[in-house]
C-alpha cells in the first residue's frame, strides 16, 4: 500500500512537472515559429511570455534581434545584453531551429 502510494504521488510530480516544462516551451517555440516568419512583433509577445518564466539566452537573442529589425535598438541592446548576462560563452548555433 505505502509503496503504491509513494509511485502515485512521484507519477504525479513527474507528469506536472512535464507538462509545465512543455508549456514553458510552448511560448518560445511559438515565438520562434513567428520569428522565422518575421512577424516579429508577434514573436516578441511570445518570447517576452517565455523569459518571464524561464532565463533563457536562446529567447533573449531572438527578442534582441526582432527588436532590432522592428528599429527598437534600445530594447535590442537590452535583449542582447540579457542573453550574454545568463550565458557569457552563448552562440547562435544553440538556437535549433525545427
Amino acid at each position: 500500500m505505502k509503496k503504491s502510494l509513494i509511485f502515485i504521488v512521484l507519477s504525479a510530480f513527474l507528469f506536472s512537472t512535464a507538462a509545465l516544462i512543455s508549456a514553458q516551451e510552448e511560448d518560445y517555440q511559438k515565438g520562434l515559429t513567428y520569428y522565422l516568419k518575421h512577424n516579429y512583433k508577434a514573436s516578441i509577445k511570445h518570447l517576452k511570455v517565455h523569459v518571464e518564466k524561464t532565463p533563457d539566452p536562446r529567447a533573449y537573442y531572438l527578442l534582441g534581434y526582432g527588436s532590432y529589425k522592428l528599429k527598437d535598438y534600445a530594447a535590442a541592446q537590452k535583449y542582447f545584453s540579457e542573453a550574454y548576462l545568463i550565458d557569457p560563452e552563448f552562440k547562435t548555433s544553440s538556437i535549433h531551429v525545427p
